[in-house]
C-alpha cells in the first residue's frame, strides 16, 4: 500500500464570478481557477469552479482513482473534505454540505450552497484511507467581486392563520435563500406580554431542514402538549387559550452566505381551544374541473391541515392508476388544496390518493388522533396507509 498522504489546501475564496454579472449575463456563469501540486512523484491539479449557486472542487492526476470508484459513498466522503478554514481550529469545524463523485479521471466535491465571500476554505484530500501525518501545502485562489445578492428574508410561516389551537404541534418557517445551521433555537422566540415563554420548543440535536435549507421545521415541545406527560404537568402548555403570542425571528440569524437576515420577522396570533378531533375526509368538498380544460381539481377540508404534508402526500391518478403530473397549491389558511394538471382533463374516472398519515395542525392524522397510545405491531400492519377519493369528469 502506498504511504498515506493528507494534503491540506488553504483556499482564500471570495464568492464571485469572472467579472461582475450584468443584467444580460447568465445566472450560472462560472469562474475557473487552477493550481498544481506534487503528490509524491506525481503531479495533481486542483480546480475550483465557482457559480452563483454552488462551488465545485475538482482534483485530477490522482493515481488511485480506480480504487476510489469502488468505495461506498460513506468512505468516498472521507477522501475529500471541504471546511471553513480558521487557523488553530484544525478539524473541529464541520465540513460543508455537498455531493462527492469520482470518475476515471477526477475526484470532485460540489457544495450545496455558494461559498461565502468573507470566509476561507480548506480542502483536505486523503490519498489513502489510512491515518497519517499532515503534509501542508497552501494555495491561494483570488476572485473578482461578484454582484451582491440581497440578504435572506422570512417570506412565510405556516400555519398561516392568526388564530391557532392551544395544542399546535409545529411551525414551518420558509426563507428566501438557504440559511446556516446550528443557531435556529437561539434565533426563534415565543413572546407573550412582552416576555419570552420558557422552553416552548423541542430543541433537536439535528435541526430539521429541507434539502435546500430554506424551510425549517420547528416543533412545539410535544411533552408539554400531550396530556399525562411530566413536562406538561410540571410546566403547563406553552400556549394558553384566549391569550395572544408572537413568534419572533431575530434579524441576526445568518444565511448560508454568512449575511444576517434583512429584517426581524414577527408572526402575531391568538390561541383558541385545543383540537382533539381527527380530520374527517367524509366532510371534505371536491371541486371538479371541466373536461378538456386545465382547470384545477380542489379539495376543501373541514379544518386546516399540515402545509408541508399537503404538498407531499396527496396525488392524482387517472386510468390504470397512472400518476398525473401537475402543480399543487395550498390556500385559504391551509384549508383548500388544488391540483392543476399539465395536460387537459379527458372525460373519465380519476382518484385523489391521500396517505393516511396526513395530519392537521396538532398531529391528529386521518389514521388516528395525536393523543392515541402507541399502536401494537398487528394494529399498525392492519392500518390502511392510503385512502382514495374517486371523481368523474364528463
Amino acid at each position: 500500500m502506498t504511504k498515506s498522504l493528507v494534503t491540506t489546501l488553504a483556499c482564500l475564496l471570495h464568492l464571485a464570478l469572472c467579472h461582475t454579472i450584468g443584467a444580460d449575463d447568465s445566472a450560472n456563469l462560472s469562474k475557473t481557477q487552477l493550481q498544481k501540486l506534487r503528490l509524491g512523484t506525481s503531479s495533481a491539479q486542483v480546480e475550483l469552479r465557482e457559480a452563483s449557486d454552488s462551488a465545485t472542487f475538482i482534483i485530477t492526476g490522482l493515481s488511485n482513482l480506480d480504487r476510489l470508484q469502488k468505495l461506498p459513498l460513506d468512505d468516498l466522503q472521507k477522501t475529500m473534505v471541504v471546511r471553513v478554514h480558521q487557523p488553530g481550529f484544525a478539524n473541529n469545524l464541520p465540513s460543508l454540505l455537498g455531493t462527492h463523485s469520482v470518475t476515471e479521471t477526477e475526484l470532485r466535491f460540489t457544495s450545496r450552497f455558494p461559498l461565502s465571500p468573507s470566509a476561507q476554505y480548506r480542502v483536505e484530500l486523503a490519498q489513502d484511507l489510512v491515518t497519517g501525518p499532515y503534509h501542508e501545502l497552501t494555495v491561494v485562489f483570488s476572485s473578482l467581486p461578484k454582484k451582491r445578492m440581497p440578504a435572506a428574508t422570512v417570506f412565510a410561516v405556516y400555519p398561516s392563520a392568526d388564530v391557532l389551537p392551544e395544542n399546535l404541534l409545529k411551525f414551518y418557517i420558509y426563507f428566501s435563500a438557504p440559511m446556516s445551521r446550528g443557531e435556529a433555537y437561539e434565533r426563534i422566540h415565543l413572546i407573550h406580554d412582552g416576555a419570552e415563554v420558557e422552553s416552548p420548543f423541542l430543541e433537536l440535536g439535528e435541526e430539521l431542514w429541507d434539502a435546500e435549507q430554506k424551510r425549517f421545521t420547528l416543533f412545539v415541545h410535544p411533552g408539554r402538549i400531550k396530556r399525562g406527560l411530566k413536562p406538561r404537568e410540571d410546566s403547563g402548555t406553552p400556549m394558553t387559550e384566549g391569550k395572544e403570542y408572537t413568534l419572533r425571528i431575530d434579524a441576526e440569524w445568518l444565511g448560508a452566505d454568512r449575511k444576517p437576515l434583512a429584517t426581524l420577522f414577527e408572526k402575531k396570533f391568538r390561541v383558541a381551544g385545543a383540537d382533539a378531533q381527527q380530520p374527517d375526509s367524509k366532510q371534505w368538498k371536491i371541486g371538479l374541473p371541466k373536461a378538456n380544460s386545465k382547470q384545477p381539481v380542489t379539495l376543501t377540508f373541514d379544518e386546516p391541515l399540515d402545509h408541508a404534508m399537503l404538498s407531499r402526500v396527496i396525488s392524482v391518478r387517472g386510468a390504470s392508476n397512472a400518476l398525473l403530473v401537475g402543480s399543487v397549491s395550498v390556500t385559504a389558511h391551509e384549508t383548500v388544496w388544488s391540483f392543476e394538471p399539465i395536460e387537459a382533463w379527458m372525460p373519465g374516472t380519476y382518484s385523489i390518493a391521500l396517505a393516511t398519515n396526513l395530519e392537521d395542525l396538532v398531529g391528529n392524522s386521518l389514521a388516528r388522533p395525536f393523543e392515541t397510545k402507541e399502536l401494537d405491531v398487528e394494529s399498525r400492519l392492519n392500518m390502511a396507509t392510503e385512502i382514495a377519493i374517486v371523481f368523474n369528469i364528463q
